[in-house]
């Protein structure tokens, strides 16, 4: 529970600095949000297994996360911000690697299990989303955006499903993948349709939480019915 602590009390921090000051003195403590994770991450995984190429990823991952701000804030146009989602895809893809790397596969032959558990929440609710909120707007560059984020969003949640862990593991992947699905759809109404209340804070606790989730499900990958040391 310590490091779980630890992640809270930096998020709180990063959004204290940010609504009592601005994004650049928040920014630090973004910084070591994701490499807090990182080492998390590489220390549970140091202690208990090999370091493998997917373990690599998720530490990468977590890295271009501390960056992917930067290219905005230097450059706060329309060229920054496409550069920062392309950071932010490229961490997206090195996490579908990651499930490809440890075996993922789909396999529909399941259709109650597809319908209910995959379609309803990881294809259907982001579509009408897109359709219902994101298209209305007609700001075409960030619909655009967004289109190939969702395509993107939708793939790796889908998959995500499919990967071959444990029951523990994919419990805490499917409140991963609720919460970047959630982070995604509140982040583009921040920018593109309109901003609300704590916006900011909604943002970054569900993107960070699908962060933390998705590590404890990574953990969890091999251990099948074993207890895990992730909480010590």
């Amino acid at each position: 529970m310590l490091k779980i602590f630890i992640i809270l009390l930096l998020s709180i921090i990063e959004l204290v600095l940010y609504y009592n000051f601005n994004k650049f003195v928040s920014y630090p403590a973004r910084v070591l949000i994701y490499a807090y994770l990182a080492n998390w991450y590489y220390q549970e995984r140091k202690h208990g297994a090999i370091i493998n190429k997917a373990d690599k990823l998720f530490i990468w991952a977590c890295f271009i996360l501390i960056i992917s701000p930067l290219p905005v804030y230097i450059n706060n146009s329309i060229t920054g911000k496409v550069i920062e989602f392309a950071l932010l895809m490229v961490s997206q893809q090195l996490i579908i690697t990651i499930f490809l790397q440890e075996g993922a596969k789909f396999d529909f032959s399941n259709q109650k299990k597809t319908f209910r558990k995959i379609l309803v929440p990881y294809i259907i609710i982001p579509i009408l989303f897109f359709f219902f909120v994101a298209l209305p707007t007609r700001q075409w560059i960030p619909v655009t955006l967004f289109a190939f984020y969702l395509l993107q969003m939708m793939y790796v949640s889908t998959l995500s499903a499919y990967a071959p862990f444990s029951e523990k593991s994919q419990f805490y992947i499917s409140l991963s993948m609720g919460l970047l699905i959630l982070s995604s759809g509140a982040n583009f109404l921040r920018h593109s349709v309109s901003p609300y209340e704590y916006d900011f804070a909604v943002v970054r606790i569900t993107s960070v939480a699908y962060r933390v989730f998705l590590l404890i499900a990574l953990l969890h990958r091999e251990t099948h019915e074993e207890e895990s040391p992730y909480l010590r």
